[in-house]
């Protein structure tokens, strides 16, 4: 599989250059300030057991997601827990785009290395883990302890000066959308990457998606790359919101996957969907994160 799907899969599974580099330093799996061992001081977040096996069963595949006790992951390459674990300093994007990321072995999205990986919490973190204000940063400080301990992963955040797509609101009008109620029900959505819900509708060649609780940072990172430029957040909006956006998309053949999050196949371009919402696309150049892989290894099976 290409480096190039692994936006795709993430999308298909949730229900979506160079120039010179700044080099920083390695970045160390950091845990939240509110967790501290008995003497007060700051304690390292790490799964108390990890099980990864290869797969070559061919079966189903599930992206890997939080447990209410841990970590899951089915049939599915090692790049899926490491777009989990690192994720932009800044912006609010739930991911990085595929041309943010550096140094990315083949292996690691490959179709020919799928793997399960089962990983547990301590029975002391449980009560934070279960708090969902607290999961998702233990999850990736674990994923990133987890990384650099079974895959020996070495990473380092730069910075690149390049063309990008900055997301700023229309000339008139202002948004379409409204900021999210964290109190109104979304029955029948899926959880969204980085927070936040969707809901899908196709009718004929129309596809609807409804977009609830989510940051304009998440729109912009799932935009970049689509018009071959990184999209970066200049909106101005910190909130949450509730949006959406409708497409034509292409004719599938019958024997197809079934298309269940927007992705390939649209016939919109980004601009028009922006439009769509009220915002537009201004091309200029910026500075863009990237994520660096500096070593990574096979893992140990257990």
């Amino acid at each position: 599989m290409a480096h190039g799907a692994i936006k795709v899969l993430v999308s298909r599974t949730i229900l979506p250059l160079l120039a010179i580099f700044i080099l920083v330093k390695p970045i160390a799996p950091q845990a939240p300030s509110e967790h501290h061992d008995s003497q007060g001081q700051p304690k390292e977040l790490a799964f108390a057991a990890v099980s990864i096996h290869r797969n070559k069963s061919r079966g189903p595949q599930q992206f890997g997601a939080a447990t209410a006790d841990g970590y899951r992951m089915k049939n599915m390459f090692l790049a899926a827990p490491i777009v989990t674990a690192y994720v932009p300093s800044a912006g609010g994007a739930s991911s990085y785009a595929d041309d943010q990321i550096v140094g990315m072995p083949s292996w690691l999205t490959s179709d020919e290395e799928q793997y399960d990986i089962d990983a547990k919490v301590d029975e002391a973190d449980l009560p934070n883990w279960q708090n969902p204000a607290t999961r998702q940063t233990m999850l990736r400080s674990m994923l990133q302890s987890m990384l650099a301990d079974r895959l020996k992963l070495v990473v380092h955040r730069a910075t690149m000066t390049g063309p990008v797509y900055r997301l700023v609101m229309g000339k008139s009008g202002g948004p379409k959308f409204k900021e999210s109620d964290p109190n109104d029900p979304h029955p029948g959505s899926y959880p969204f990457p980085g927070g936040g819900q969707l809901s899908m509708e196709l009718h004929g060649d129309q596809m609807t998606t409804h977009y609830f609780g989510i940051s304009i940072g998440q729109l912009a990172a799932m935009w970049s790359g689509q018009e071959g430029r990184p999209v970066i957040d200049a909106t101005g909006l910190t909130g949450k919101y509730d949006l959406t956006i409708r497409k034509t998309i292409q004719a599938r053949p019958a024997t197809a996957e079934p298309m269940v999050a927007p992705g390939p196949g649209s016939q919109e371009s980004t601009t028009s969907l922006a439009e769509q919402l009220g915002l537009r696309l201004e091309a200029g150049k910026g500075e863009i994160e990237t994520l660096v892989i500096d070593h990574v290894e096979h893992p140990s099976e257990n």
